[in-house]
């Protein structure tokens, strides 16, 4: 349950640092077509691009973690 709340809590943390960031940092009118019409489009893509990146950096830390916690008892 612990391991749980621990994945699922850091999925969300990083999906919501990648949204930030790439709302924020990203100009998405130099990169894409940005008017009136497609702002909502383009927020979804950002969303969509968000959980993508948030869930890959999640999995690799939370596989980092899982590996140092092998070695610690590998050690022991």
């Amino acid at each position: 349950m612990v391991q749980l709340l621990f994945t699922l809590s850091s999925h969300m943390l990083f999906i919501y640092f990648s949204f930030y960031l790439l709302k924020d940092l990203v100009r998405w009118e130099k990169l894409l077509k940005v008017n009136a019409d497609n702002t909502r489009k383009v927020l979804l893509l950002v969303a969509f691009l968000s959980v993508m990146m948030g869930y890959i950096l999640s999995s690799f830390f939370i596989s980092l973690y899982q590996l140092w916690q092998e070695a610690i008892r590998g050690l022991l």
